[in-house]
């Protein structure tokens, strides 16, 4: 039998007995909508956390430097930077962006307004030309990014804003501690308010890194961390080792550290001077990780509930279709058909019903998640590090659409290959009378 006839009769079967297959069409497109958005709302919830990190921690590789004597204890000397960068090029890693920050994390950081006052936990020098992109991609509900941006320029949340009750415009007193533990102050134009209400960035300020050393007492040209950016996250962690390999013997360097227990562990060591670690965002946010670990967890068992399902029904569903199609087929046999044209026949039924199926429920997936995406998720507290730009966005990776059609395909084709080869090998007269049990 030609491939066009065969099509074209397996067509004309599906639209006469789509009643029949209506059980069939329904379970297989919930079935893979329900898989397809547990799957996406994972893969986005996992990469919106990676994203905040990333941008967090300033890079997909971190090399950090620390030095216990200060209060101010992130600290690269800026002599040390060329050297990073040379064995950077010798790795050859070639990271696609480059950031230099000094980090305030630990200190005491206070920002005061009009006779109020706030704590911030972060309070980060960055470079504004070498950050702008950055900038571009954060909401602000006051103000923009600018290249205006200077020295006497500070970003603050929402939230710490209307704490205090400042707006752009507005100039502030950033009250922070030295490398020797000395409070020190500096005034500072407040450019942007950024609408970020993540625990990363709740109580978060960005001044100039320039403005930030002066205040902190560092060299104009020193920072906390050199950040390494990769537009192809592949191979980091084989980067890093690269990078390690090259660094030792040139910087004093702590071994690899693969979670934020080990990271801890590290620092607790004593030393002196300047000590550097090679970290990776995964290592800063191991205790996330492990929460989404779970989520696998619950996401494959569900995985395995609809497929088994889907199995269930299409065997179900098939079964009761070819008993009532029993004279059917045994004619088709009588007339000329051989038993693999017949059972061809009844398989490509079955993939025009599941590629039907396959993509409404893709598209009542992109419907859901858009739903989903519409949703609030303030009263959840601290869910915001799941969300990118405050919505729940779902990220559809080709591979495992993919893996999902071929699992709905190879359920589909084990549920109906069995039965329609028995029926269709069945003795003739006996399919003629109705009477073959298949």
């Amino acid at each position: 039998m030609k491939v066009t006839e065969l099509g074209n009769l397996a067509v004309k079967y599906v639209v006469s007995y789509r009643r029949r297959y209506l059980f069939l069409f329904s379970a297989l497109t919930l079935g893979f909508c329900i898989i397809s958005v547990i799957g996406s709302l994972k893969d986005g919830m996992a990469d919106a956390i990676y994203y905040s990190a990333q941008n967090h921690y300033s890079g997909d590789i971190i090399i950090a430097g620390f030095e216990k004597e200060l209060t101010a204890d992130q600290h690269i000397y800026a002599e040390t930077v060329p050297l990073i960068r040379q064995k950077i090029a010798e790795a050859g890693i070639k990271p696609d962006k480059e950031i230099l920050r000094t980090m305030q994390n630990d200190a005491d950081n206070t920002l005061y307004y009009n006779g109020n006052a706030v704590p911030l936990k972060y309070v980060v020098g960055v470079d504004w030309d070498a950050e702008m992109d950055y900038f571009n991609s954060l909401n602000f509900t006051g103000g923009s990014p600018s290249p205006d941006f200077d020295d006497s320029t500070i970003l603050i949340s929402a939230p710490v804003a209307a704490y205090v009750g400042a707006r752009t415009g507005d100039m502030v007193l950033l009250e922070t501690e030295t490398l020797h533990g000395q409070k020190n102050t500096a005034f500072f134009t407040i450019g942007g308010i950024v609408d970020d209400r993540s625990l990363f960035g709740y109580y978060k300020s960005f001044v100039s890194r320039r403005a930030l050393n002066a205040v902190t007492g560092f060299a104009a040209d020193d920072c906390s961390t050199v950040g390494l950016f990769f537009k192809n996250r592949a191979g980091i962690e084989e980067k890093r080792k690269n990078l390690q390999k090259l660094l030792e013997g040139t910087v004093p360097l702590r071994p690899l550290v693969y979670d934020r227990d080990g990271f801890d562990d590290q620092k607790d060591w004593n030393w002196a001077g300047v000590m550097f670690f090679l970290l990776t965002v995964s290592v800063y946010v191991s205790e996330v990780t492990q929460i989404l670990q779970a989520l696998n967890i619950i996401a494959y068992f569900l995985y395995a509930m609809m497929l088994l399902i889907i199995l269930v029904s299409a065997g179900v569903t098939y079964r009761l279709i070819l008993h009532e199609r029993t004279k059917e087929i045994g004619t088709m046999r009588a007339i000329g058909f051989y038993d693999k044209d017949v059972r061809r026949v009844l398989l490509v039924e079955s993939f025009i019903l599941a590629t039907v199926s396959l993509v409404t429920g893709f598209c009542l997936t992109l419907f859901v998640n858009w739903i989903v995406s519409r949703l609030s998720f303030a009263w959840f507290p601290s869910f915001e590090i799941f969300l990118k730009n405050g919505r729940l966005l779902a990220l559809y990776n080709p591979f495992v659409v993919a893996l999902n059609v071929a699992a709905v395909y190879a359920i589909l084709l084990a549920a109906v290959y069995a039965p329609s080869f028995s029926l269709s090998r069945g003795p003739l007269p006996e399919m003629l009378s109705g009477a073959c049990k298949g």
